[in-house]
């Protein structure tokens, strides 16, 4: 097969949003642009890393179509069932010496072939890559459009079942008020697939070739309707920690230090630059909050209260349209969560730094 051919193979089976696609160098960014196959083929080339956004609004063209949004890309009367993508992605960090991640590169790769094997018993097939940090992305393959809500809960079904500890599965919404959301780095980039980084894998870590992964992931696509059943098993999540009035809060008295200084202040202004990767930016910085906390002794269900109220004052994360999104309690309750795991398994030194 010639290299035209498999280009082309290769965007048909990684199509996502058209108009924009991810520059995911060392300083990732959206690009305004029509996607081409030579997008594609310059990312097979080597020449340019490609990140492809999942969601698409409207492909088939039943409100508005994927480009109808206005002067501030915004969708009017943005419809959420029309939110689709022709794949889905779990991202499993790797522990590095700047990085907490999952774990290992070992354990990683057990987090991810465990994901393919509980998805396999709701006969959904995928496919591993080991990224080029060590880490995973386990793939998913649709046989057509799927609703981003299925896909999304439907990994999120798989993580749970599996104990995986992370919740990173792309898409990363299950709509958006406009595009073009959150990209992917896409396998087989150039060298990096010569080096067994960002290459799909066997069990056995061996690197599968890219006319092969092409073949078997097109020819073992999942069912829709088998997506949207895994999907119906996600666990509810755990009711939000109540509501605090605006006087319980504020900051006690004896809150000192770094974490009264980031209480009052807020973030810093980098802290708002965007696309600046996992573990950085606005969430970043509510999460070393939440971990800074927990050292401290304050109890999770005050943490997540006064996370609330610093979303509400300075960083805006999880907020829509100028309001707190639905799901804000339940977003930064899980936030804190994972940052009182890691607070309580790192030693003290290795958070301050």
């Amino acid at each position: 097969m010639t290299g035209s051919d498999l280009a082309s193979w290769f965007h048909m089976t990684f199509h996502g949003f058209p108009h924009a696609w991810g520059e995911s160098g060392d300083h990732p960014r959206t690009i305004w642009e029509d996607l081409t196959l030579a997008h594609f083929r310059r990312h097979l080339d080597g020449e340019a890393p490609l990140g492809i956004y999942p969601m698409v609004y409207d492909p088939t063209n039943k409100h508005v179509g994927p480009r109808g949004w206005d002067t501030n890309r915004r969708y009017p009367d943005m419809r959420p069932e029309l939110w689709v993508c022709a794949w889905g992605c779990i991202d499993i960090d790797a522990q590095s010496d700047s990085h907490k991640g999952q774990g290992t590169e070992d354990e990683v790769a057990d987090y991810a072939f465990s994901l393919v094997v509980v998805l396999a018993a709701q006969s959904i097939p995928a496919w591993v890559e080991r990224t080029r940090s060590g880490g995973a992305h386990v793939w998913v393959f649709p046989d057509t459009w799927c609703s981003t809500s299925d896909m999304r809960r439907c990994l999120q079904a798989a993580e749970q079942i599996a104990g995986v500890p992370t919740d990173s599965p792309f898409p990363k919404s299950e709509s958006l008020p406009g595009p073009p959301g959150n990209f992917v780095r896409l396998p087989y980039y150039g060298n990096r697939a010569r080096m067994d980084r960002q290459v799909v894998i066997e069990p056995d870590g061996a690197p599968v070739p890219l006319e092969g992964f092409l073949h078997d992931a097109n020819a073992n696509r999942a069912k829709v309707a088998d997506i949207k059943a895994a999907a119906l098993l996600k666990a509810p999540p755990p009711p939000p920690a109540p509501r605090l009035s605006h006087e319980s809060r504020r900051p006690p008295t004896v809150m000192r230090g770094s974490l009264k200084e980031m209480f009052e202040k807020g973030p810093p202004p980098e802290a708002f630059i965007e696309n600046q990767g996992a573990g950085r930016g606005r969430h970043g910085w509510l999460y070393k909050f939440a971990a800074f906390a927990c050292r401290d002794g304050y109890p999770l269900g005050t943490v997540v209260s006064w996370l609330v109220d610093l979303d509400d004052r300075f960083t805006r994360k999880f907020y829509y349209n100028g309001q707190p999104q639905p799901d804000q309690h339940r977003q930064l309750q899980h936030l804190a969560e994972k940052a009182f795991q890691d607070a309580e398994a790192e030693p003290r030194a290795r958070l301050y730094r």
